[in-house]
């Protein structure tokens, strides 16, 4: 005779696939500002526009990063 079989897949709920979502969103959009500046950095002439170029990539980074820990702080 066979155990009783209980699901051990938990659908998931739809207010995180969501947050997942727009997260992920603003992930890929801040990814696609760190590459658009990226680009002008390397086409740029003046000095003082490929170091404002650098620091906007950085700022990127961080946001990124600070998108990135929120995402995993919630989904846990």
């Amino acid at each position: 005779m066979l155990a009783a079989v209980t699901p051990t897949y938990k659908m998931p709920d739809p207010d995180t696939l969501r947050r997942s979502a727009a997260v992920a969103d603003v992930i890929d959009a801040l990814c696609v500002a760190r590459c658009s500046a990226q680009l002008a950095g390397l086409e740029a002439d003046g000095f003082a526009v490929r170091e404002l170029l650098l620091t906007a990539i950085q700022h990127i980074d961080r946001a990124a990063a600070a998108v990135r820990r929120l995402c995993n702080a919630r989904l846990v």
